[in-house]
């Protein structure tokens, strides 16, 4: 199974950036190093995250333990406090080097949950990838429709174009035809329910990264996702900038 990121982080600064950047990409506000404001004044958390649903606050709170010793239950009772006085709807500890005796059963019939950080990964890879190709696939959209040959909606913006953007054109239609198709949600979900295909969501990864250029190293889904995401961005640019303003399919 292809993780969200391959290795470990570096540090736990790094760690925090990546927690964080896992609950953005599943469309959290998600803040590090932020204070937050307890019965008993203010504690300072590693990342704090958050979302709106139906108008409902989520709040989830993780605690990075970067340490090159286990994290004793000491701390996960002082996580806990913390999450019982803010009303966190859930909380995390992430820990590098695991846990001491005791810290699991101090975690007990709580909202706390224990992980080093591939658990982490593991526990959130379905919503990830959920979120992340539904956020591709609107990033994608006017990069397909640019980049299909069959589409009538910028013609007459073409022909007013002189020779030499009209070439250009169609250079860029062919350097973007086949890398914006793998933006499209059809590639990783099904059709009739719109589920993810996760019995081949490797393969389909794997496949499409042999098309990538020779000095792309794509190692985990981060790499693979945040790479289209960033050629989507720079084509549809390159594109909007031809033009000389942003042209889109209602």
């Amino acid at each position: 199974m292809t993780p969200i990121y391959h290795d470990e982080p570096k540090d736990w600064k790094d760690l925090q950036v990546r927690v964080a950047k896992i609950f953005s990409d599943m469309g959290y506000k998600a803040e590090v190093e932020k204070d937050i404001t307890l019965v008993r004044g203010k504690v300072n958390v590693d990342v704090f995250a958050t979302r709106k649903i139906l108008n409902i606050t989520e709040t989830q709170i993780a605690e990075c333990k970067h340490w090159t010793t286990a994290v004793p239950k000491s701390v996960v009772h002082s996580v806990r406090t913390i999450l019982a006085d803010y009303g966190a709807n859930t909380g995390y500890i992430i820990s590098r080097k695991g846990f001491q005796e005791g810290a699991h059963e101090a975690a007990e019939n709580s909202n706390l949950h224990l992980f080093d950080f591939n658990q982490f990964q593991t526990e959130f890879r379905t919503q990830w990838v959920n979120n992340v190709v539904d956020e591709l696939e609107m990033m994608g959209y006017p990069l397909r429709k640019y980049s299909d040959p069959m589409e009538s909606f910028y013609d007459k913006y073409y022909d007013v174009l002189d020779e030499a953007k009209q070439k250009e054109f169609h250079q860029l239609q062919h350097e973007y035809e086949n890398i914006s198709m793998k933006t499209f949600r059809l590639y990783y979900k099904n059709a009739i329910n719109g589920q993810l295909e996760l019995d081949y969501l490797d393969k389909v990864v794997e496949d499409n990264s042999k098309s990538f250029p020779k000095d792309i190293t794509i190692n985990c889904l981060m790499d693979y996702f945040e790479y289209l995401k960033k050629v989507s961005k720079e084509g549809v640019a390159k594109f909007d900038n031809l033009f000389g303003q942003p042209l889109r399919k209602n």
